[in-house]
């Protein structure tokens, strides 16, 4: 019984993670491909703000936001019957990250982790979930840097969840999930190293969730 709820929550995980969220809007919300005309950099964004306002960009996060619930919130129901909903949340919080860096369906081309492994986080724990959101905005401001933002926010989300969650099998997928995490960033790590990445300037937005 248990693997087959794990192959379940795999999949729905994996399925919902590898939907294009810009792919979705385009056709669901806004009826004009915003991939090509609003490309995923400062003047792409502030481009779309500006045509869409903060509506528009509700409407986005919204979208990316329930993609990434669904598959949190039914892992740990699925689990839930084997008393294990813990498990369920962060093995979904884990294969949902892989559908959104390698998408089959997509060449294994994706987009970024950051809403949806920051929402898995609060599923994992509020005091996880708030130690990440916390860390990822001080880089940010810090910085102006959103690829180290991610990278800290996700390194603090593994310390916290070794310190205060019991349940073994839980840190270790935490743990996946952040190699995920460092995986879908390496070209940023070497960008940083080189002193190469882009600092997104903060505008009259927060728009800055774009950013990969």
């Amino acid at each position: 019984m248990t693997a087959f709820l794990l192959s379940v929550t795999a999949l729905v995980a994996y399925f919902f993670g590898s939907i294009s969220t810009v792919n979705l809007t385009s056709n669901l919300i806004f009826h004009r491909d915003i991939k090509k005309e609003y490309p995923l950099d400062n003047l792409g964004i502030t481009r779309f703000v500006k045509d869409f306002g903060v509506k528009g960009l509700a409407k986005f996060l919204g979208v990316e936001a329930a993609k990434a619930l669904i598959p949190l919130i039914l892992g740990g129901i699925l689990l839930g019957i084997v008393d294990h909903s813990d498990i369920g949340r962060a093995f979904a919080m884990f294969c949902m990250a892989l559908g959104i860096v390698f998408p089959i369906m997509y060449r294994f081309k994706g987009s970024t982790t950051i809403l949806a492994v920051g929402l898995g986080a609060f599923f994992i724990g509020s005091g996880v979930g708030f130690a990440t959101l916390v860390v990822f905005l001080a880089v940010y401001f810090a910085t102006r840097y959103v690829s180290l933002a991610k990278l800290a926010a996700t390194l603090m989300m593994c310390l916290v969840t070794l310190m205060m969650i019991d349940t073994p099998f839980v840190k270790y997928l935490v743990l996946l999930t952040a190699l995920v995490v460092f995986i879908e960033n390496r070209h940023g790590i070497v960008r940083l190293i080189k002193g190469k990445e882009k600092k997104f300037r903060y505008r009259k937005d927060i728009s800055y969730m774009f950013d990969e």
